[in-house]
C-alpha cells in the first residue's frame, strides 16, 4: 500500500506544471526590429554612393531605426528562457510583464505566467 501511494504521490509531482514551466533567466530590452529595419534601408540608400557609403548609411539606419523603434512605442523585450529539458531559448515579446526567474508556459507564441 505504501508503494502504491508513494508512486501515486511521484505521477502527481511529475504531472503538475510547474516542474515542466519554462523559466526566465534574463529580460533586456529589445530594439533589433526596427534596429535592423533601418540598417537594411540605410544600406539600400547609401549604396549609392558605394561600399562606403553603404556601411555608413547602414549604421546610421541602425541606430535611426532603433530609435523610430522606441519613438513609436513599439518596445520589446528579450526573454532568454530556459525550457524544461534544459536548453535555452530567447523570445521577443511586446509584453514586457516577466520578471527573472519566473516560471512560464508558452503555446505557440502565447507566453502565460504560471502561478506559484
Amino acid at each position: 500500500m505504501k508503494k502504491l501511494i508513494v508512486a501515486a504521490a511521484s505521477a502527481a509531482i511529475l504531472i503538475s506544471a510547474s516542474v515542466h514551466a519554462d523559466e526566465i533567466l534574463e529580460v533586456h530590452p529589445d530594439h533589433a526590429v526596427g534596429g535592423g529595419f533601418g540598417g537594411l534601408s540605410g544600406f539600400m540608400v547609401g549604396a549609392v554612393g558605394g561600399p562606403i557609403g553603404a556601411l555608413v548609411g547602414g549604421g546610421l539606419g541602425w541606430l535611426l531605426g532603433s530609435g523610430v523603434q522606441d519613438a513609436a512605442g513599439l518596445e520589446q523585450t528579450l526573454y532568454v528562457v530556459r525550457k524544461d529539458d534544459g536548453s535555452i531559448d530567447r523570445i521577443r515579446s511586446s509584453d514586457g510583464s516577466f520578471l527573472e526567474g519566473q516560471h512560464i508556459r508558452r503555446d505557440g507564441a502565447e507566453i502565460t505566467a504560471m502561478r506559484p
